[in-house]
């Protein structure tokens, strides 16, 4: 699987891919490759972060050990924020943190309860897919849309996952059965107590000032500046936002298969400097002796 494009490896000794995902969500890559792929690029550093589940980390650990590179510990909490998802990441977060662990569980059994929702919606329209078959397909994944359409694919049901997100599985299409997301103050304590650094991912391009203030408020370190596809004046407006409101500025790939220009994991990623700023605001252990 390719993974990324080949570049020079001076392009990136001083930056790190701050949201990079996995076969253990809906990446195409697994850990090991998309940890040798960030090394072959020369990254400094890489943030795996898989929807809902840091299962990927102790594979990619010892790997990232071998490759030379950083492994941040990171995960992407689908979160609910007055009515709408919102996904907020967590860097510098441990596996073994026993909230988010609870946290993650409880959405992937929604997220189940809803693949089987939608492979009943999805049979209602003629289209067939059998869970064993497609859990055989993607062995280690955190099932979702994204697999379920390319099971259609790949059993001659449809000529290409867009077509069959335009069609059935959009968030306005027949097949598709909302999530439902973790609150969003427990999902950013949750990465708090898991010693890491809660931020906004993607920000949704009508985001209310009051409603980022609210979100700091509750503990929001970092926003996403950059990412595939931002318009360049977009992503000037969230700089000075953050800038404005005391967040970490960072940007990441989104990286989940090299299947659209310009997505390639270190597309876009965040300056060494800035992951060192956002490696400071990490919680400190209480020390309890006196």
């Amino acid at each position: 699987m390719t993974c990324s494009r080949p570049r020079s490896r001076a392009d990136f000794p001083k930056f790190g891919d701050l949201h990079v995902h996995t076969t253990y969500s809906d990446g195409a890559c697994t850990p090991g490759e998309v940890v040798w792929a960030a090394a072959g690029l020369g990254l400094k550093a890489l943030a795996i972060t898989d929807h809902d589940t840091v299962s990927a980390l102790a594979i990619a650990r010892p790997e990232a050990q071998r490759a030379g590179i950083e492994l941040i510990g990171g995960v992407e909490v689908s979160a609910e924020f007055h009515g709408r998802e919102v996904h907020l990441l967590g860097h510098f977060v441990s596996e073994d943190g026993e909230r988010l662990q609870a946290l993650c569980r409880k959405v992937r059994e929604s997220r189940g309860a809803r693949l089987n929702a939608m492979i009943e919606r999805l049979a209602s329209l003629g289209l067939t897919v059998e869970l064993g078959a497609l859990q055989r397909a993607f062995p280690r994944a955190l099932l979702g849309r994204r697999h379920l359409a390319d099971y259609l694919v790949r059993s001659g049901q449809a000529a290409d996952r867009r077509v069959v997100f335009a069609k059935v599985l959009g968030n306005h299409g027949p097949a598709n059965v909302p999530k439902v997301p973790a609150p969003w103050r427990e999902a950013i304590q949750a990465i708090g107590e898991a010693g890491g650094v809660a931020g906004l991912a993607h920000p949704p391009y009508d985001l209310k000032w009051a409603s980022l203030e609210e979100l700091v408020g509750g503990g929001l370190s970092s926003i996403e500046v950059d990412w595939p596809g931002l318009a360049p004046n977009k992503s000037l407006r969230l700089r000075e936002t953050a800038s404005r409101m005391g967040l970490v500025p960072i940007a990441g790939s989104d990286f989940h298969a090299a299947d659209r220009h310009g997505r390639w994991l270190g597309a876009v990623a965040t300056p060494i400097e800035r992951i060192e700023t956002l490696r400071a605001l990490r919680p400190q252990p209480l020390n309890l002796v006196e």
